[in-house]
């Protein structure tokens, strides 16, 4: 009988009109207030969000308290749909609420605002909105509104909306035909892998005449040779990140110089072997850039790129460049110890380079006999340095959350304090060592050593880390980490370091865990969750 009588309520009221709602509401308020706040609730779902608000907001206390929920707050479509399917304002009476009332009331739960033209400005300048991450404009409101007016566009494409990188491709064609007088456009977004294009089946009708200032991420070389090839003649800088960099599968018709290009950064996260093939050639159709900005990983080229590379390749055609900035990692085997450039050598490459801070460091690794060089303008301005050895210089990088550390001689407690000091905001830190430490701290000298603090860590990757280093950050009491780090670790390489979930896991606790991830184990035994009450622990079988 009672799930009778709340269907019953439930279908009188939602079938109401608008109309007949309102009016109930101002003669009917002691009835609707009999019904529980779960009928209630029910019943106002079924509503139009902004008919809520307009009519609830403010009649009472306890309905208030209901309207302020984020089903009725959080995204709000200030707009009406016409039964021939197009979009108006909202009347004159509703705007005048919302804008004076309303939305100041509720403006910091607002996250997403469906909006058209006629009314936008109105809505967006009546209150501040400190949550919102989403404006969604109605197709009128961009091509009637916006047409011939916007010069500069950032779009900000969200992970959780992405639809691949062709029709990331078809959003920067529409962009660039609907605004048709835009001169600045950036389309990258802070994760590269979800954002970037592919223009191959998108680029015969893509070209501006007007675009001057363009940020992109694109899938391959390929993608980047088609946006300079003449379809944005007017383009002067240009910001590209190149999901990969490798030999090119198609012709590209205009080779020609880009004396227009004044401003060009180039990033690759993905190691390449076409630094000479590719990337030198097209650096140098820029005949007259004057800011260069270049961030790549090469490997297999038989050298490393030092100064007097640069030098020959890129700089000595360049006579108006003024400023350089770069990371430059390239890596190469070891056919031969005879001639092998040392630190010095390397360095001593950029004596002449007047204008530029350089650090570089070389490695070579016996195991795999092959050879590692960094070359870098400091200050540092990436948010990611990979494979730093023990030969790291130090210094103070305040730009970088992730870094990656890896040799084939241990890391020792000394070289973790000066990470911990180089990296002050350091969230992620992956560890790639196999080699176990010849100076572990002895209890009695423990007291001693200076007290290792990572404040902002987030995520510890241990899977390739011998035994010493997931010691030295689960037990060591002179190795501070935040309450809510993640660990990711080899079931067996734990199992040992814990002699078998047995070890006295103070530190472990005072370390609150939030997150523990065990590669190799399907299945988490009862004895490991009770070794780590306070953890959420996942598994994976496959390492």
């Amino acid at each position: 009988m009672k799930e009778l009588c709340t269907y019953k309520y439930s279908h009188i009221e939602v079938t109401k009109s608008y109309t007949e709602m309102k009016t109930s509401m101002k003669h009917s308020t002691i009835q609707l207030g009999d019904l529980p706040d779960e009928i209630l609730m029910m019943i106002l779902k079924n509503m139009c969000q902004v008919d809520v608000l307009y009519s609830l907001i403010d009649v009472n206390q306890r309905l208030n308290t209901i309207v302020h929920d984020p089903i009725f707050t959080n995204h709000l479509a200030l707009l009406k749909h016409l039964s021939d399917g197009s979009i108006c304002s909202l009347t004159d009476s509703m705007l005048d609420q919302f804008c004076s009332q309303i939305l100041p009331k509720i403006n910091h739960k607002i996250k997403c605002l469906h909006l058209e033209s006629s009314s936008m400005e109105r809505i967006l300048l009546a209150t501040n909105y400190p949550s919102l991450d989403e404006l969604s404009l109605y197709k009128n409101a961009l091509t009637d509104l916006f047409k011939n007016k916007i010069l500069s566009l950032t779009f900000n494409m969200h992970e959780k909306e992405n639809g691949g990188e062709f029709f990331n491709a078809i959003i920067f064609q529409r962009i660039i035909k609907i605004f048709t007088s835009l001169q600045y456009l950036n389309l990258c977004s802070s994760s590269i892998w979800y954002s970037r294009i592919s223009l191959n089946a998108f680029t015969k009708d893509l070209a501006s005449t007007t675009l001057l200032e363009l940020h992109v991420t694109v899938n391959n070389f390929d993608n980047c040779l088609y946006l300079l090839d003449g379809r944005f003649n007017q383009l002067h800088t240009f910001y590209v990140n190149v999901a990969d960099i490798q030999s090119s599968q198609k012709t590209i018709n205009n080779m020609e110089n880009l004396p227009n290009l004044k401003y060009f950064s180039l990033y690759s996260n993905v190691v390449t072997s076409a630094y000479d093939g590719l990337i030198v050639p097209l650096v140098n159709r820029m005949i007259n850039l004057e800011e260069l900005s270049l961030y790549v990983k090469i490997c297999d080229i038989n050298r490393f790129v030092d100064g007097n590379d640069l030098k020959k390749n890129i700089l000595n055609n360049m006579s108006r460049l003024k400023k350089l900035q770069f990371y430059i990692r390239s890596t190469t085997g070891v056919l031969s110890q005879i001639n092998i450039p040392s630190n010095e050598d390397i360095q001593y490459t950029f004596n002449d380079f007047h204008n530029n801070h350089i650090i570089s460091y070389v490695d070579y690794f016996t195991d795999t006999q092959r050879g590692q060089c960094h070359i870098y303008s400091y200050p540092y301005t990436l948010n990611e340095y990979c494979k730093i050895t023990n030969n790291f210089p130090g210094g103070l990088y305040k730009c970088v959350t992730k870094i990656s550390l890896y040799d084939e001689r241990p890391f020792e407690y000394k070289f973790f304090l000066r990470i911990a000091q180089s990296f002050p905001y350091l969230k992620k830190l992956i560890i790639e060592n196999m080699k176990s430490q010849n100076d572990k701290p002895k209890s009695d000298d423990n007291q001693n050593l200076p007290i290792i603090e990572y404040p902002h860590l987030i995520t510890l990757d241990l899977t390739e880390a011998h035994l010493d280093y997931i010691e030295l950050f689960l037990f060591d009491t002179k190795m501070r980490l935040p309450n809510n780090i993640s660990f990711i670790v080899l079931y067996q390489a734990l199992r040992r370091v814990t002699e078998k979930f047995t070890r006295n896991a103070t530190p472990i606790h005072e370390k609150k865990l939030h997150r523990l991830s065990l590669l190799g184990k399907y299945r988490i035994p009862k004895y490991v969750k009770e070794y780590f009450p306070h953890t959420k622990i996942c598994s994976c079988e496959f390492v």
